[in-house]
């Protein structure tokens, strides 16, 4: 007996606990004609949201565009980063070096440029990769 009536009064909270918050999430009529400025949306900043940020379903719009904005500065540091090392490194190279490393460099670029096509396409594209190796071999042969 105790049990059930102790069920019935957890329950009873529960409820209104999940109807006080609803009602706080929702503005006044009044309100929701004149948005506060708080709740005008910030500027998108650049960049996307990104898991595991993008699950989160409580984030604020500002926290939103913050999480962009970093998001989109790391991935510039992140470029940078890249690009001095690819300077540092063809420095190293002698010009044969550095013409064998360009071309890799272009066929890597063009690899990843054919994966981002349909499957078909990049089928068709290997199919015409390897009939060429084909007629090579078939030529150092003779």
């Amino acid at each position: 007996m105790r049990f059930s009536w102790l069920m019935g009064i957890l329950c009873a909270l529960t409820l209104t606990a999940f109807v006080t918050v609803r009602a706080e999430d929702k503005p006044a009529a009044a309100d929701a004609a004149k948005p506060a400025a708080d709740t005008v949306k910030p500027e998108t900043a650049k960049g996307r949201l990104t898991q595991p940020w993008s699950k989160i379903s409580s984030l604020t719009d500002d926290q939103k565009a913050k999480i962009k904005e970093i998001h989109s500065k790391s991935l510039e540091e992140q470029k940078a980063i890249k690009e001095k090392e690819n300077a540092d490194i063809m420095a190293l190279l002698n010009d044969e070096q550095k013409t064998e490393a360009k071309s890799l460099m272009d066929q890597m670029t063009a690899s990843k440029k054919t994966a981002g096509k349909s499957p078909a396409a990049a089928a068709d594209s290997s199919n015409g990769d390897a009939k060429k190796d084909d007629a090579k071999k078939s030529d150092e042969a003779k």
